[in-house]
């Protein structure tokens, strides 16, 4: 459960989105399906180092959640961030795992399908369709 719409305990780090960010977010938010992977969103080369030297892991992939469209709360526990502004995520440290355990858990565990929201650019391509 989120805390004044932030995580309440532990590190984090808070990064701004990127305008591709926005995009991904505002077209996962209209086309989300439960068959797919949610672990879709990806960091730019500056926020991983950033997430790198503050938590010691910058995993590849993440889950979507967002308090600032009044969500309150994450329903998975691992590799998630939180959206908590119109312009800045948050990526709580206690839930960061190598991405290969990701991939087995939402492969092995789930057995969620690839997500085609996860092409890259398809958030430029797509404006306001769903694949």
């Amino acid at each position: 459960m989120f805390k004044a719409g932030r995580f309440p305990e532990g590190k984090v780090t808070v990064l701004t989105l990127t305008a591709e960010q926005k995009q991904l977010i505002e077209l996962y938010t209209r086309c989300r399906d439960n068959r797919y992977t949610p672990y879709i969103f990806k960091l730019t080369p500056e926020q991983s180092k950033r997430l790198k030297k503050e938590a010691g892991i910058s995993p590849k992939r993440f889950a979507i959640f967002e308090s600032y469209r009044g969500e309150d709360g994450i329903e998975l526990s691992y590799n998630v961030i939180n959206r908590f502004s119109e312009k800045s995520f948050e990526i709580p440290h206690k839930t960061l795992i190598s991405d290969r355990t990701v991939r087995k858990y939402e492969n092995e565990v789930m057995g969620w399908e690839p997500n085609p929201l996860a092409k890259p650019g398809i958030s430029n391509s797509a404006v306001g369709k769903c694949p």
